[in-house]
């Protein structure tokens, strides 16, 4: 190796220990998830870039994903659950996990590439988060590899269905098959400051669901997604 990626493979296995406790028992690996395709065609004595980790990392990370959205959304039909797991390991989020990981900061870039900002690029560090977590599964294996992956995504795992808007899917679905809808506000509870809204969710005159919420929109966004639930894969 040569000298800047020596360093670079220190200062990645440093932060990730200290951060995250994470000691790779083959550097190699490690090595390999920095490589961008531009570094090595720029650098003969490179043998391997990221893109195989990186079609390993993304069937790994779809993996726990949706074993785990499986398990938290029990009412959820199989639709809602897509759209959920979409919504979660789609480029910007995984751009973003790099970013929190560091990994941003230690890729190995060509020059061309690193002139073009590649370092803030969505699909560079897309790819990159992927080959990381690929790499992360040769070297420590699923059950490891998960817990670390569900650590960093648990904040978007907790805020998952107020993330997806359930009411333009919902919306979508209904005008499609010629339905008509509407969301009816039922009543309003509490202060002005902290006010409670109760909505129901009307298709062709039937009640479908209801929804609550600390506004009219939340409180619709609930009923939209009961409506999902309850009607399954009737609207997918």
């Amino acid at each position: 190796m040569k000298a800047k990626e020596i360093e670079t493979i220190n200062k990645t296995e440093k932060e990730l220990e200290e951060r995250f406790g994470i000691i790779f028992s083959d550097v190699e690996l490690l090595f390999t998830a920095l490589v961008h395709p531009s570094y090595r065609n720029e650098n003969l004595n490179v043998l391997e870039d990221n893109q195989r980790l990186e079609f390993l990392g993304d069937s790994v990370i779809g993996l726990i994903i949706s074993e785990t959205l499986f398990k938290l959304h029990k009412n959820a039909n199989e639709g809602m659950l897509s759209q959920m797991r979409s919504h979660l390991i789609k480029g910007k989020t995984l751009a973003r996990k790099a970013k929190e990981i560091g990994l941003n900061k230690y890729v190995l870039l060509g020059n061309g590439e690193e002139l073009q900002g590649g370092r803030e690029k969505e699909s560079i560090l897309s790819d990159l988060f992927e080959a990381f977590i690929g790499a992360l599964f040769l070297d420590k294996g699923y059950e490891f590899t998960k817990e670390f992956v569900l650590k960093i995504f648990k904040e978007d795992l907790e805020n998952i269905e107020y993330e997806i808007d359930w009411k333009n899917i919902l919306r979508s679905v209904l005008l499609k098959q010629g339905k008509k809808f509407e969301y009816r506000l039922v009543k309003e509870e509490g202060p002005e400051h902290n006010k409670v809204f109760y909505i129901e969710l009307w298709v062709d005159n039937e009640k479908i669901s209801e929804g609550i919420g600390k506004n009219k929109s939340q409180a619709e966004m609930q009923a939209a997604q009961k409506a999902l639930e309850k009607l399954g894969k009737n609207v997918y």
